[in-house]
């Protein structure tokens, strides 16, 4: 074979792998599922970011959900953190405009959901802002920070911006998983990884940017849309009641308790909780 033969052989096989690459991703055959039913925007908590998701993704995948994951860390303030959920409802880029669009929130990004959607409220005729089909509130509550945790966190403000930031420690860890995860790689490591790579500048911001939370329990009776509350009753960051309250609060919510969870359950039992939430938007 001559090299202008081979040169030839060479193009078509390329152009074969293309074609073959392109039937894979993009073609339907009957076994394929059909085009994606919603959109899901995800608010993380603090000091996390994507990888807080990871185990939920093939669930949300498999069940045609687009995902769109906000990158609360990049915020540098209140505003800023409103302006990146805002853009993930808004889905600014076009792709997949005319979805249903649901909120979900962890945690800090829980109440954010909650207090975004209670500013919506005060502009129901501004056609600029977006709309959301559903909430999703996990382990968070609409409670505004009490007197002793707004001073201690002040203080830990304070002792932070005077010092080296060294980490989150197992101590720390063990109040946030149920027992028998701190050390668990894909849980108390995870926690520990991202605490690591977001570090003390995301720490600051986030805990300054949320010192000052409106109290939204008065609120909750306004909420017209469909709310799914998930919580743990081992949970020692986020009072149990507190959900049962919310819950109580929004007409037609619908609430979920894990009984062997802490605080992370999208860490600790991510597939059963994708599947709670995949099973509440599909209800829709």
């Amino acid at each position: 074979m001559n090299r202008p033969q081979a040169k030839i052989l060479h193009c078509l096989r390329r152009r074969e792998c293309y074609r073959l690459e392109w039937l894979r991703r993009y073609s339907c055959p009957s076994s394929r599922a059909s085009s994606p039913s919603s959109r899901l925007s995800l608010v993380p908590g603090t000091m996390c970011d994507n990888r807080l998701w990871q185990g939920m993704l093939p669930v949300f995948a498999q069940g045609n959900v687009l995902t769109a994951e906000v990158r609360l860390w990049e915020a540098a303030d209140r505003s800023s953190m409103r302006e990146l959920i805002t853009r993930s409802i808004s889905n600014e880029c076009g792709q997949d405009r005319n979805l249903p669009v649901d909120l979900l929130g962890f945690s800090m990004g829980g109440y954010l959901a909650l207090d975004l959607y209670c500013r919506k409220l005060e502009h129901d005729n501004d056609k600029s802002q977006p709309t959301i089909r559903s909430i999703i509130i996990i382990c968070s509550s609409a409670r505004g920070l009490g007197p002793r945790e707004r001073v201690k966190r002040k203080h830990m403000l304070d002792l932070m911006a005077r010092h080296n930031y060294a980490g989150i420690s197992p101590s720390r860890i063990a109040r946030f998983v149920k027992p028998g995860l701190v050390d668990d790689a894909r849980v108390g490591g995870l926690i520990a990884a991202m605490d690591k790579d977001l570090g003390k500048e995301v720490l600051l911001a986030q805990f300054s940017s949320t010192l000052d939370r409106e109290n939204l329990m008065d609120r909750l009776p306004q909420i017209r849309i469909p709310v799914l509350i998930v919580g743990s009753e081992g949970d020692q960051m986020v009072d149990a009641n507190d959900l049962y309250l919310m819950h109580e609060r929004i007409k037609g919510s619908k609430l979920v308790m894990f009984k062997d969870a802490g605080h992370m359950i999208p860490l600790e039992a991510p597939e059963r909780l994708a599947s709670i939430v995949l099973d509440f938007i599909n209800g829709l």
